[in-house]
């Protein structure tokens, strides 16, 4: 099959790498690609729930609800739960998730003890909570996945939660819910009636940028990236152009893993769009077995035959990955505003000569470049049947908007939030929700203030944040470097404004809790994709192999998979998305 004008106006880039590495590539099985469906999942088992509340004397602030804000159980109910070991947090001496600086406000302000009963990695917390269900016995509340809330509604081991959250929720907890859209409610409504509370995200605000060694392009006096052509001038520059100048070809120009999350930028860039459903006339097709991912994928094999992509990815994951940026071997990737933190803090710590930019998503033509954007929902809050004041799910959760985000008191928040030594303090708190452009709403703020000196608009962690970068350009070092990075004017935070002023996303439009055929199917068709996508990246496949795969996808149950979704769409997905 020929390929479009586009794709080889661009590929001849990819050809004028300079003398071609010969690569003998081993063979290599695609890691199965599981669905990183972050779920920290916190739950309660039996209590006792008695006791008549009463409005909490020291309630913080006054909420949406007034006194309604903060009752207070009298005497004081215990609630069980389960937790995902938190990374980066550190309790203080004596303090552990029974008892920190967030269970304890909820026993003095609203009368809930707060129980762990146990705690575990992701995958292991995973494993623990299905044995859980599969028993019925199961806490009082708790954070699930989606195909966990369907067996935990179909069992009858959840409240209905409807009534409960019609009579109960505050107006700051339903603002952040609706701002969403109407799609996180209905993620958590199986039929007709609310099962759970969606745990909504910032997977928005996390949309792929393109990271770039700028002090690689200035050596190599190359232009920065405004076209999937720039990217691939600048990666054959920095593969075959020896810009750590230590006179060895040992750089590459593009970051890759094995499981290809960090190609989704890429992707993105050729209007190519992997492991989500996208619109297409009045139907949803499932993006990865579109041509224009054909045309990506062939681009990727022209590059890795160049040099141009470490011939170890296939073997790398994420981590993998990062570790070679750290260590200066590679200048491009796509990923998160956030990288900012991690690895570019940790390169920069290593190397302070480094300099990197976020820019937005070159694009292969004069359409504008949409990164793609998963559900801004990563799991759901339930409760069980057996609770006597499932209300109580709704109380926390206020509490935590209100210590959280509208706190203006620094002495609260060196308590609640990030301790002075640096210690992520909120990753304590029980329950949680997150507005979706926190992060780009707190990087505006900073800016604005860095312009107009003034910064009475400022909360205490934008104050924290400011000072960091303050004393970042005062006095150099790396330690402030990442918060200069991310939150700063022109920093990868203002490509993630850029993006939501322009609306510039491609969403999942598969709004809804797995479906069976999908549940049966999606595992066995993520390895054929995986194993497909590799081997034709390393020259084992020829790309014209695409197209054979796209029809093994729909024959393996890709097909029912695509009427599955449809049928739904046909149903309700239509009008979520009007």
């Amino acid at each position: 099959m020929r390929k479009s004008n586009r794709l080889m106006n661009a590929s001849k880039v990819c050809r004028k790498s300079g003398a071609v590495m010969l690569l003998l590539p081993v063979f290599l099985l695609g890691a199965c690609e599981a669905a990183s469906e972050r779920v920290a999942q916190e739950a309660e088992s039996s209590g006792s729930l008695s006791g008549a509340p009463h409005r909490g004397a020291e309630a913080p602030g006054n909420g949406g609800r007034g006194s309604r804000d903060y009752v207070r159980y009298d005497p004081p109910v215990t609630l069980t739960t389960i937790r995902v070991n938190e990374p980066g947090m550190k309790f203080a001496p004596g303090d552990s998730y029974n008892n920190n600086p967030w269970t304890r406000a909820y026993e003095k302000q609203l009368g809930i003890r707060v129980e762990t009963l146990w705690s575990d990695d992701g995958g292991q917390y995973n494993r623990k909570l299905d044995l859980m269900i599969a028993s019925g016995d199961i806490p009082d509340f708790f954070r699930v996945n989606g195909a966990q809330l369907q067996q935990l509604a179909e069992s009858g081991l959840i409240a209905d939660l409807t009534d409960v959250y019609a009579a109960n929720v505050s107006d700051r907890a339903k603002k952040l819910l609706d701002d969403r859209g109407p799609e996180p409610i209905s993620l958590a409504t199986i039929d007709g009636r609310l099962m759970a509370i969606p745990w909504t995200s910032t997977l928005t605000e996390a949309a792929s940028v393109l990271h770039v060694r700028t002090d690689w392009l200035k050596k190599l006096n190359l232009p920065e990236p405004r076209s999937i052509g720039d990217v691939l001038t600048i990666s054959s520059a920095f593969t075959a152009s020896d810009p750590d100048g230590n006179g060895i070809r040992d750089t590459y120009g593009l970051a890759l893993d094995r499981n290809f999350n960090l190609a989704a930028g890429f992707f993105n860039g050729l209007h190519a769009y992997r492991n989500i459903w996208i619109e297409s006339g009045k139907e949803l097709a499932y993006g990865t077995v579109q041509p224009e991912m054909k045309e990506a994928l062939a681009l990727l094999r022209e590059m890795y035959a160049s040099g141009q992509i470490d011939p170890d990815f296939g073997i790398k994951d994420e981590a993998g990955v990062y570790e070679s940026i750290a260590f200066g071997k590679i200048g491009m990737f796509y990923g998160s505003p956030f990288a900012g933190s991690f690895p570019l803090q940790q390169a920069k710590k290593r190397d302070p000569s480094m300099e990197w930019k976020a820019y937005p998503l070159p694009s292969v033509d004069d359409r504008k470049a949409r990164p793609q954007v998963p559900l801004d929902v990563s799991g759901y809050w339930v409760v069980s049947k057996e609770a006597k004041q499932p209300e109580a799910l709704l109380r926390l959760l206020d509490f935590w908007i209100e210590t959280y985000y509208e706190n203006d008191s620094e002495e609260s928040y060196y308590e609640f939030n990030q301790s002075r030594d640096n210690n992520p303090v909120w990753k304590m708190a029980v329950v949680s929700l997150a507005k979706q452009y926190k992060n780009v709403d707190e990087s505006l703020r900073i800016i604005e203030a860095m312009e107009t000196k003034d910064r009475s608009g400022l909360n205490p962690e934008d104050k924290g944040v400011l000072q960091r970068i303050e004393t970042y350009l005062r006095d150099g070092g790396a330690d402030g470097w990442m918060w200069n990075y991310m939150f700063s004017k022109g920093g990868s935070l203002s490509v993630a404004d850029y993006y939501r002023r322009n609306d510039l996303y491609q969403r999942e439009r598969f709004t809804s809790l797995p479906l069976p055929i999908t549940q049966r199917k999606s595992e066995a068709l993520g390895r054929l994709q995986s194993e497909t996508f590799t081997k034709i990246v390393v020259g084992l496949l020829p790309v014209e192999e695409f197209d054979r795969f796209a029809e093994q996808w729909k024959s393996a149950g890709g097909r029912e998979m695509t009427d599955e979704v449809n049928e739904w769409y046909r149903k309700r997905g239509s009008s979520l998305h009007k």
